[in-house]
């Protein structure tokens, strides 16, 4: 996905989570600052997640090549065998699901598993 069309996209949602939390704030005339702030963050954690998913999906760290020096295991130093794309889930600090693509590889010395180079399965 293009840089555009992601920022199209983060818009289109930003848009919506704009729209939610004024629908919100007319059935609760009444709400406390800090009730205004949970809805706020409740909404804004749906679009910082889809955010972080995409961005990361777009970087660099998450292919690399075989022949890449350096790409070895962090355990025993032996060089890494890529296995292919697998999903990644991982939980945003307000626990949101963030799921990424991203290469995998297996040490055949010691079987450790390894996303992108350096990073533990």
């Amino acid at each position: 996905m293009k840089k555009g069309e992601l920022q199209k996209g983060w818009g289109e949602m930003s848009d919506e989570v704009m729209k939610e939390v004024a629908d919100w704030r007319k059935q609760q005339p009444k709400a406390t600052f800090r009730e205004i702030e949970a809805k706020i963050d409740e909404q804004l954690s749906g679009l910082r997640a889809r955010m972080l998913s995409d961005t990361a999906n777009q970087s660099a760290k998450a292919e690399w090549d075989n022949n890449e020096p350096g790409v070895v295991c962090p355990d025993c130093g032996a060089k890494i065998i890529k296995k292919g794309k697998k999903k990644r889930i991982l939980l945003t600090r307000d626990g949101k699901q963030v799921e990424l693509d991203r290469e995998y590889a297996v040490c055949p010395a010691c079987g450790q598993g390894i996303f992108p180079p350096g990073r533990r399965a």
